[in-house]
């Protein structure tokens, strides 16, 4: 359990893009936001890591199994071609069907960092996985081929050239018979920046100025919404038809109720069959349940130190996936009414820390971490 102060924050784990001061958020400025220097240079990508992968689709209302399997044969079919394998040991039923470098600068005649290549801190397939988004350390979001890999599209502008800053996460809407596939990306910046791309035609539709570092964003499951947090310790809730924010989540004024965080936040998600539910979570070691139409959460589990996009619930909307950066019980599942353990997973041998996780399938998590650096499958049929 935690105090109701401010928790510290361990320097090991904070890219130097992040800054110690958090600002409150006002009213939203159409202005450009100040970036310090040490902004556009972080280190290994450790907190702000996204798990780039396939979208879950709700087992009673989403699409019919056959579609399921169409869209998953259409993301390995549109990544068929080449494969490399420098570097990596494989353990288990994986094949790697595909790979994209990180290209120096000098080759597609971009602005050159001091080291001469792009640092990568998040990616996302688009809506019918034949493209992969890649954002990258100088603010810079570029496209590839998932099947050969080559550039096909650079998502940036003249406010992102002027105002550098990490691009921190990037998401599209969720597809589904509500979701037409609009063929747009928003990601979010370490500026406080919100911008949402149209990249068949690599314009900025519109931007978001938030007050803050913004460190991720998550869509509704079923309307034109989505939240963002950063390291004010708030949530943000927008309407994207209007781009107005409907409510700003956090904690009340009485240090003895946890019924908000206190540290930096890293990870969301939208309960997949309740419209106003919500869970967060970050560094203070506590998973927040909120209800939409109060400002502050109303139950919590302690124990789980979040340091990137680790926080994900079934299909079912029954059980909580929890990855955390830490080396005891890094991988646990919460049953989501009672806040209480259901297990802690132990896959194989290797107990690394983790960054993010997701349910793949109703039966398989893919989780990754560091310490050493991992990723897996996990079937949950002989694990749990």
């Amino acid at each position: 359990m935690h105090s109701g102060t401010k928790k510290s924050e361990d320097p090991s784990l904070l890219p130097s893009f992040m800054t110690d001061d958090p600002q409150t958020p006002k009213k939203l400025k159409t202005g450009p936001s100040h970036v310090t220097p040490s902004m556009l240079y972080p280190h290994a990508a450790t907190s702000v890591n996204t798990s780039g992968g396939v979208r879950k689709k709700d087992e009673d209302t989403g699409p019919k199994p056959d579609e399921d399997d169409e869209a998953e044969r259409r993301m390995v079919e549109a990544s068929r071609r080449g494969g490399a394998k420098e570097n990596i040991l494989i353990d288990g039923k994986i094949s790697i069907i595909s790979r994209i470098s990180i290209v120096n600068f000098k080759s597609i005649a971009l602005t050159i960092l001091r080291d001469g290549k792009r640092e990568a801190l998040c990616c996302k397939y688009n809506e019918e996985f034949d493209y992969i988004a890649v954002g990258y350390a100088d603010g810079v979001i570029i496209m590839y081929q998932s099947g050969t890999g080559e550039p096909v599209f650079t998502l940036t502008d003249g406010d992102v050239k002027e105002n550098r800053a990490p691009v921190t996460s990037i998401k599209h809407r969720p597809v589904s018979k509500i979701y037409p596939i609009t063929n747009c990306y928003t990601g979010t910046y370490a500026n406080g920046c919100v911008k949402c791309w149209s990249y068949n035609f690599n314009q900025c539709l519109y931007t978001i100025r938030e007050k803050r570092q913004t460190f991720g964003i998550v869509y509704h499951p079923r309307f034109p919404k989505f939240v963002t947090f950063g390291d004010d310790l708030k949530v943000y809730f927008y309407d994207e038809e209007t781009k107005t924010q409907e409510r700003v989540l956090s904690s009340s004024d009485n240090p003895e109720t946890h019924d908000g965080h206190m540290s930096r936040v890293f990870a969301a998600c939208f309960h997949p069959k309740n419209n106003y539910e919500l869970l967060t979570a970050g560094w203070d070691d506590v998973v927040q349940f909120w209800d939409l139409r109060q400002p502050h959460a109303a139950r919590h589990i302690s124990g789980v130190h979040m340091c990137g996009e680790g926080l994900d619930i079934n299909q079912k909307g029954t059980e909580v996936l929890a990855c955390s950066w830490q080396k005891e019980d890094p991988l646990q599942i919460f049953d989501y009414g009672s806040t209480k353990r259901i297990n802690c997973l132990e896959p194989d041998i290797y107990n690394s820390k983790l960054y993010c996780g997701k349910y793949a399938t109703r039966d398989f998590v893919v989780c990754a971490g560091s310490d050493p650096n991992l990723i897996r499958v996990v079937d949950l049929q002989t694990t749990a």
